[in-house]
């Protein structure tokens, strides 16, 4: 009978960590991905803080173990290689 427990809490703590957290533009862009969840999940309002990474975007979660959940971030402002190199000339 242990057995059984211990090959279904085995099965539940896989699951908890194979959800992919996935932010999309208005056009269904992907700019943010990962496997734990961008924004707080204990939120009353999950889409006003979703808007706050993305305006008008939204989320999507995925629990599914064999699809690829690759890190993804494009919604902080990146620097040009102009940019770069401007700032590490001051550095």
């Amino acid at each position: 009978m242990n057995i059984i427990f211990a090959v279904v809490a085995l099965f539940f703590s896989t699951a908890a960590f194979s959800e992919c957290y996935s932010i999309f533009t208005p056009k269904n862009e992907l700019v943010w991905q990962g496997m734990s969840p961008p924004v707080p999940m204990n939120t009353l309002s999950l889409n006003g803080e979703v808007n706050k990474m993305m305006p008008k975007g939204h989320l999507v979660i995925t629990n599914n173990p064999a699809a690829p959940c690759r890190p993804l971030d494009l919604t902080k402002p990146r620097m040009t290689m102009r940019q770069k190199a401007e700032a590490m000339k001051y550095d």
